[in-house]
């Protein structure tokens, strides 16, 4: 069963980022139907456009909001500033009549699954990183965030120009390295709008086309632990999955300054020549780059 539901900007997006797994509400007529294994989608005010969808896989049913809170959590500050935030939206008259809910979810990813059940392996390599990919989103509840310290999904696109001849490829700071563009998931189960978003951040292009909706590439890439925005981040794999897209090559590009130092158009002959990730170059572009030659789009 959908349930719809609203929240507030900062809730929504700490449950698509990660940091908030359960909802808390009054046991009211609506939330009396909710059960585990139904799905809830969130709408974000004000202006209801963006949409969250969830799995509920857990509930917690109380009388008052302390007894939950204290069942849940156990620093008496997290728990006191609870209460009181809670308090701030029901009356202690609601929550006398109603009793309360704890909801327990995790950002729904069936789409992804189905198209990566859908998707048909260019090579070995993919075939097991395929089902890795597969078991990895039965095993844990989050594999879109950040919040999953053992790996997360990214996203990630070949940008080629209208005349199939070069790529755009940025000079990645943590790398080292002359790369695609992409990055991470961070709750958005559409990946294949991540992998546009993220081209267009990168590389400062306006305008950019799927030349297919449809995955082209798998990897599982391993990620040495290291040092961004001052935090050390330590070693996880991003499970990712790549796309082909178009974009005009005289459109203005630049930089992002936080994560590139670098922008330009690559021959695609000399893709292989200008990166320094041995296995990402071996494993990655030098697959992807016959794979285009088989389909005929080089």
């Amino acid at each position: 069963m959908l349930h719809k539901m609203k929240l507030n900007e900062s809730p929504f997006e700490r449950i698509k980022d990660g940091t908030k797994t359960i909802e808390f509400r009054l046991y009211d007529e609506k939330r009396q139907k909710i059960k585990i294994g139904d799905q809830i989608e969130f709408s974000k005010l004000p202006e209801l456009q963006k949409k969250l969808l969830v799995d509920v896989i857990e509930l917690y049913r109380e009388d008052t909001f302390e007894k939950l809170f204290r069942k849940l959590y156990d620093d008496e500050k997290e728990i006191t500033k609870k209460i009181k935030a809670m308090y701030e939206i029901y009356s202690p008259e609601k929550e006398q009549k109603y009793g309360v809910l704890g909801i327990k979810i995790k950002i729904n990813v069936d789409n992804l699954k189905d198209s990566l059940e859908k998707y048909t392996p260019y090579n070995e390599q993919e075939e097991v990183e395929r089902r890795i990919m597969l078991n990895y989103i039965n095993d844990f509840d989050d594999v879109l965030t950040r919040q999953n310290e053992y790996g997360h999904f990214t996203s990630s696109a070949f940008v080629i120009n209208k005349e199939r001849t070069k790529m755009l490829m940025v000079y990645h700071k943590i790398y080292n390295s002359w790369t695609w563009v992409g990055g991470h998931s961070d709750g958005d189960s559409d990946l294949l709008y991540v992998a546009m978003k993220e081209a267009k951040e990168e590389t400062g292009i306006k305008n950019v086309i799927p030349i297919s909706k449809n995955i082209y590439s798998l990897e599982l890439i391993n990620v040495n632990g290291h040092e961004k925005r001052g935090r050390y981040v330590g070693s996880h794999v991003h499970l990712n999955v790549t796309y082909l897209l178009e974009a005009d090559e005289n459109e203005e590009i630049h930089i992002k300054e936080d994560e590139n130092s670098d922008v330009k158009w690559v021959t695609i002959g000399d893709i292989l020549n200008v990166t320094s990730e041995v296995w990402v170059r071996d494993r990655v572009y030098a697959k992807i780059i016959d794979k285009m030659k088989k389909d005929k789009l080089i």
